[in-house]
């Protein structure tokens, strides 16, 4: 989202006590989610890479940054302009992870280029939200997002997580 007031660079303070999501969990969400597109890419006909596509871009624009991967594993996404997320921002930070998807659908040489370069650029995304200090994959960085542990407050304002039995 180019042309934002408040860049990341000016949030780290904001989210510097934020619960960044531990990898393995994001791994496992996004795994998570790429089953479910998957699931949906045998849906007889265009109907089925349609909505396979649409649930790997907008996955992350359901209500409170939570997609079907990111509920199991207790994970959110955030815009660090504190903004909810949205399916704009969604889109643009799954750009890169729908590559697979997206080359397959190129005529002859599709599942060449969706085994090859959609699986590079998986690995390269993998690697980035790994080794960023901030945790951001390439997508995070260009929706300027940060996935974070999910923390449901009570109405006393103690978040669950934090409550001793």
């Amino acid at each position: 989202m180019t042309g934002m007031a408040i860049r990341w660079q000016d949030q780290r303070e904001f989210f510097k006590d934020a619960r960044r999501a531990r990898y393995l969990s994001r791994l496992v969400s996004k795994a998570a989610d790429l089953i479910v597109a998957m699931s949906l890419w045998h849906i007889p006909g265009a109907a089925g890479a349609f909505a396979s596509l649409f649930y790997i871009l907008m996955c992350d624009g359901f209500p409170g940054g939570r997609s079907a991967g990111k509920w199991l594993t207790g994970l959110k996404v955030v815009r660090v302009d504190r903004e909810g997320m949205d399916f704009p921002s969604s889109l643009l930070r799954n750009l890169t992870v729908s590559a697979p998807f997206l080359f397959y659908l190129v005529p002859v040489a599709g599942p060449f280029l969706a085994y090859t370069v959609g699986l590079a650029v998986l690995l390269i995304e993998t690697y980035l939200g790994f080794y960023d200090a901030d945790g951001q994959r390439a997508g995070d960085t260009l929706a300027e997002t940060l996935v974070v542990e999910y923390r449901q407050e009570t109405t006393d304002g103690v978040p669950l997580s934090d409550r001793r039995a």
